[in-house]
């Protein structure tokens, strides 16, 4: 059976296997492993004998290069020593190196293993309120301003982020019953779309750093202050990027989309785009992440499949009859 097989509690399980070969690697003895996500990659919450308290997630599905990690890490660190804000700061192994790799025998691979300072608070989820939501709005703009000044270190590297699928190879050629020829029709105009679009952006803007994940599973809240994690998806794009991506996950909620614009305003002015760019890079979004979940090997995951991929392709056709991006649309599958 391979693991793409094997059901959610069964990867956990093997994962924490490989977890905890992993963590052989810090100085550091566990006393308790607790699963945080288990999704696009998997985390754990570490405890130890001297009450100290980490992150350490396992890149099961990312496909960051040793040069990716590495400016991932360098940024965290220089964002951490630069800025006020609240970050995850990766540790460093016995041998001195902040990510370590640990074989995975039920992936037939190794893994990229990074622990992280623990994080206090809980995720915003669903539950983030407008005032939050400026507070992300401010930690962009910071973030944007601070990759426009820093210098990434020799060896290290991000992808670009100019193409519609980020860095990702295109998997929507693959062999599925889910994508009929109107559906792949549909995916390819938006594809088409959003490349031109990006193309435009880059031409006119200063492509930095990004985030290229800012969405509420990636943000904490503890006694009113802000954290921001996961610069696993970071990359070099434009600041314009950043803010569709954090908009997809909050539609339909148009007071906390406004909210997040009204706190990046309070540090910087908004980047020069239309409202079809912007909609467009917010469609951009949905093509990124049905690309990922078509080989996506997380259990709990690949079974969102057969309703994840309809209601997609609705949502997107819905976007090119109307120039808006919604994911209150009629027609879409609802959950058992």
């Amino acid at each position: 059976m391979t693991f793409e097989t094997l059901s959610t509690r069964a990867q956990i399980s093997r994962l924490r296997v490989t977890a905890l070969e992993a963590l052989r690697q810090y100085p550091l003895e566990v006393t308790k492993l607790k699963l945080l996500n288990h999704g696009f990659n998997t985390t754990f919450g570490v405890r130890t004998t001297r009450g100290e308290r980490f992150a350490l997630r396992l890149n099961v599905n990312s496909r960051r290069s040793e040069q990716q990690l590495g400016a991932e890490s360098a940024w965290l660190e220089a964002l951490g020593r630069d800025t006020d804000l609240n970050l995850p700061a990766p540790q460093c192994n016995r041998d001195g190196n902040l990510n370590s790799s640990v074989h995975s025998p039920d992936l037939n691979r190794d893994l990229t293993a990074t622990l992280f300072s623990w994080l206090p608070g809980k995720d915003l989820g669903d539950d983030a309120t407008p005032a939050q939501m400026r507070e992300v709005g401010r930690a962009a703009a910071i973030l944007h301003g601070h990759a426009l000044e820093w210098k990434m270190p020799e060896g290290a590297a991000l992808v670009s982020l100019e193409h519609p699928l980020m860095d990702s190879p295109n998997n929507f050629s693959i062999d599925t019953p889910l994508l009929d020829d109107e559906a792949r029709s549909v995916i390819q105009t938006i594809f088409s779309r959003v490349s031109v679009v990006l193309h435009d952006l880059f031409a006119r803007d200063t492509s930095r750093a990004l985030h290229a994940d800012l969405h509420s599973w990636n943000l904490k809240s503890a006694r009113g202050e802000l954290y921001v994690f996961d610069f696993d998806d970071s990359g070099i794009g434009v600041p314009m990027q950043d803010l569709a991506i954090a908009a997809y996950y909050l539609r339909p909620d148009a007071a906390l989309e406004s909210a997040l614009l009204e706190g990046y305003q309070s540090v910087a002015a908004l980047p020069v785009y239309s409202s079809a760019e912007y909609e467009a890079i917010i469609a951009g979004r949905n093509l990124v992440l049905l690309n990922d979940l078509l080989v996506n090997t997380t259990a709990e995951l690949t079974a969102l499949l057969p309703r994840y991929v309809p209601n997609s392709i609705t949502k997107l056709r819905s976007f090119l009859e109307t120039g808006v991006f919604k994911h209150d649309v009629a027609g879409l599958i609802p959950a058992s």
